[in-house]
């Protein structure tokens, strides 16, 4: 190959490198808002059912006393879960339930409280 294709390659590889980088004028449709995706739906949980009948599946406590998981700290929420596993937190039920998740399931249910909107007082529903 003669020094010459391979100078008007560089050459234009150069060029095409350098137009990539410059910005287009304002307004126009390459910088042009592009919709967010819709939001993936989160699968449910394996273990989902066995909070649901205090925790509800939205989070949102169904009985006095128990606490709204919706819309709290993933990472809160893991530790609670470990702490009620391994014992350093205790409260019969949740002794119980905790040590039958594994931490994929312990990880899973965070994830899916964490995004829940949570509790809101009926005045703002």
């Amino acid at each position: 190959m003669s020094p010459r294709p391979v100078l008007l390659l560089v050459a234009l590889l150069g060029v095409s490198t350098v137009l990539a980088q410059t910005s287009p004028p304002a307004g126009s449709p390459r910088l042009a808002a592009r919709p967010a995706p819709p939001p993936v739906a989160m699968a449910k949980p394996a273990q989902l059912g066995l909070c649901v009948a205090c925790h509800g599946e939205n989070g949102v406590a169904r009985q006095p006393g128990t606490p709204h998981l919706g819309g709290q700290d993933e990472a809160y929420l893991v530790l609670s879960l470990n702490a009620y596993r391994d014992g350093s937190r205790r409260a019969a039920a949740m002794n119980a339930i905790s040590n039958a998740l594994q931490p994929d399931d312990i990880e899973a249910l965070a994830r899916w409280y964490a995004s829940q909107p949570g509790f809101r007082p009926p005045a703002e529903r």
